[in-house]
This record gives structure tokens, C-alpha cells and sequence, in this order.
């Protein structure tokens, strides 16, 4: 019998995005209040979170558009501004709130972090969404937006690494391929600043200065398990074990120490598990509605997380709040800055991020010209 296809919403998928970004903040946040959750190795490597969403994103945009690049019905055009829809106004807003934040912290005489962290220089590469290509000497304003920028790069690549998977006569081992290239550009980078002392020693620090280069693997990565799975569905019994392993996987390399790349495993196993729940239906509790709207805030989320972690953490240190406060109270005082966060991104989403991108949606668009079919490819 025949394995149904991949449903048009594959919606774990959109509740993994609230997980990874979930897993950013603890990342984020782990110094705070003394509590010295660094310790634990799951926080300690949240960072990974974003590879997740790199990794995520690639499978989805595959799922969506990869058959339309294989009938020659893909417009670039139509494509980039979708992509612009979905990243550029909640970007946009995150980045005005750093801007009200600097200039109302300079005009009381407080600061909001390092001046080179906010050099009006830089706003134009954060406006063209390129801050993350080499063109800023430091990760500054918004900080984590230079995940969108290494995005933005993805996007415009992604016909062509479309085209790289499809090419491939043979799925898994483009799948394994592009697992075995996340480990070794995980090596390369970790170590780059051997080689480019400018970019600093921290891996995370330094890939926000050249994310445009930590995204490509992650991304193709996606766009080829999506390949895979359209091509070799797991039996319907694996489905649920192939993700609960591959998310025991992540929390045994991550508490035990060991090199996060070998985490790579367990992202990849786990985004193609929790894809095969849902074409089998059985994808509870990942479907919940609510956890699903949760994923479909997970961007709002994660981008206005830092002006939230500034304005609250600042306001613990006026109300006296401190490390050598009560423990009750600063664990109380952290979870509390969870819920303003997805508090603050639930409002967006719905009072920012989906109107602007409805409005981008409806503006008019020169008419894209459809992508030739690609030679040697048959639709499947």
C-alpha cells in the first residue's frame, strides 16, 4: 500500500517552531538572576535552536514550492515577496523597538549595552537585511535578526539549491550528503577564527557576523529531508520512536557534553519523525490548536525577545531584584519574563506581523516569470 502524501499543513512542524525558539530564549537568558542555568548542558547549546529553525525552514519552503520548480510553475518574483511578507514587517518592528529603546535609554542617561552595538552606520544593512553577509564589524541592534538576514540569503538561493536536490537521482543520499556537510561546516566554523581573527572566538558571536554562511547547510539539509521523506515514508509504527529518539539524541549530547555537531542527528531525525506523524495522522499532541498557533507566533517570538529581556531586566534592577535576591523570587521573576515574551509575541502576530503580511500580500507585483523546467527532473 502506498503512503499518503505529506498534508498541506504540516502542523508539528509549525509546533517545533515554538519549541526551537523556546529553546533560543533559555539560551538567551541563562545568565540572568544568578541561576546559573548554563550548567545544564540542553541550555548551555540552545543556540542550536536556530539550526533547528534553519533546518525547518529549508523543509518547509521544499514542501510548498518544490513542485512547482519541478513543473516550471515557480515565479521568483511571486516567491521573494512572499518571503518579504513573511519576514520583513515583524523585522521591521523588532528593530524600530530597539531604536525607541536606545534613544529613550540615551536620553535618560542609561545604557541598553555596548555603543558599538548600536552604530546608526549599521541601520542600513539591517534595513537590506544583510547585516549578516560581512557587512557589520559587530552583531548589534536587534540581535538576533541575523538569523532573518542569513534567511534572506537562503531565500534567494533556494532555486538553486531546489534544483541541486532534485537533480539527485537517489534522495538518501542527498539527505546524507547534506547531514554529513552540517557536521563538517559545524567544524570549520567553530574553528574559523583561526583563520579569520576578525570574527571573533565565540561561535555563536562570530556566525552572527557571517550567519549567511552557517545557514547553507542547515537549509539544504531540509530542503533534502523533504526530498527523502516524499520519496521513502517511514512505516507508520516508526513514526512516533523515529522522533521521541531523535529528541532523546539531542538531550544526550547536549547534557553529556559531547560535540554538539553529533546533535545534527537528532535535529534531522526529529524534523523527518514528527513530519511522518502528521502524514499518518497520528501527530498528537504536535497538532494541538494551540500549540500550533504558539508555532505560527514562534517568529514574533523570537525576534522581540531581546527588547523584552531589556525593558524587564532593567525594571527587576529599579524594583531591587538582584542575584542575591530570594530564590523563590528570581525563578519566579524568570518564568515571569516567559510569558511577557510570548505574551508581547502573541499581540504582534496578531496585530502586526498577519495584517502586514496580508497587506504586502495584496500590493501589486510585476508578474514573475515562470522558472524553466528543470531537464532530467520528473515529477513524482
Amino acid at each position: 500500500m502506498t503512503a499518503a502524501p505529506y498534508p498541506q499543513d504540516i502542523k508539528p512542524l509549525t509546533s517545533l517552531r515554538f519549541i526551537a525558539a523556546f529553546w533560543v530564549l533559555l539560551y538567551h537568558f541563562k545568565d540572568h538572576l544568578g541561576l546559573d542555568l548554563g550548567r545544564f548542558g540542553l541550555i548551555a547549546d540552545g543556540y542550536l535552536g536556530v539550526d533547528l529553525f534553519f533546518t525547518l525552514s529549508g523543509f518547509i519552503l521544499a514542501h510548498v514550492y518544490l513542485e512547482s520548480l519541478q513543473t516550471g510553475r515557480f515565479g521568483y518574483g511571486g516567491f521573494l515577496k512572499n518571503r518579504l511578507a513573511r519576514v520583513y514587517p515583524m523585522h521591521l518592528a523588532a528593530l524600530a523597538a530597539m531604536i525607541v529603546l536606545f534613544v529613550g535609554a540615551t536620553t535618560l542617561g542609561a545604557g541598553v549595552g555596548s555603543p558599538d552595538a548600536f552604530k546608526l552606520s549599521d541601520l542600513a544593512a539591517h534595513l537590506l537585511m544583510i547585516h549578516a553577509w560581512g557587512a557589520t564589524a559587530a552583531v548589534g541592534w536587534n540581535f538576533p535578526s541575523w538569523s532573518i538576514s542569513a534567511e534572506w540569503a537562503a531565500y534567494l538561493l533556494f532555486p538553486l539549491i531546489a534544483a541541486l536536490v532534485l537533480k539527485a537521482r537517489r534522495p538518501a543520499l542527498i539527505a546524507a550528503g547534506a547531514l554529513a556537510l552540517c557536521l563538517a561546516s559545524f567544524a570549520a566554523l567553530d574553528n574559523l577564527h583561526a583563520v579569520l581573527p576578525g570574527v571573533g572566538r565565540d561561535f555563536s558571536q562570530m556566525t552572527a557576523q557571517i550567519g549567511a554562511l552557517r545557514i547553507l547547510p542547515s537549509f539544504l539539509l531540509g530542503v533534502a529531508l523533504y526530498a527523502f521523506g516524499r520519496a521513502t515514508p517511514a512505516p507508520k509504527r516508526w513514526a512516533w520512536p523515529i522522533a521521541l529518539i531523535s529528541a532523546a539524541w539531542i538531550v544526550v549530547v547536549t547534557s553529556f557534553d559531547l560535540w554538539e555537531g553529533l546533535a545534527w542527528f537528532g535535529l534531522a531525525g526529529l524534523l523527518y519523525g514528527l513530519a511522518e506523524t502528521s502524514r499518518y495522522q497520528i501527530d498528537a499532541p504536535m497538532a494541538q490548536r494551540s500549540f500550533v498557533f504558539l508555532g505560527a507566533a514562534s517568529y514574533a517570538l523570537y525576534m522581540l525577545h531581546l527588547p523584552v529581556d531589556i525593558v524587564w531586566f532593567h525594571a527587576l534592577e529599579r524594583f531591587g531584584v538582584t542575584e542575591n535576591s530570594d530564590l523563590t523570587l528570581r525563578i519566579a521573576t524568570l518564568v515571569g519574563v516567559f510569558v511577557a515574551c510570548i505574551a508581547a509575541s502573541i499581540v504582534a502576530y496578531l496585530w502586526i506581523e498577519e495584517p502586514a503580511r496580508n497587506w504586502v500580500r495584496k500590493l501589486d507585483w510585476p508578474k514573475p516569470i515562470p522558472a524553466p523546467r528543470l531537464s532530467g527532473v520528473r515529477s513524482r
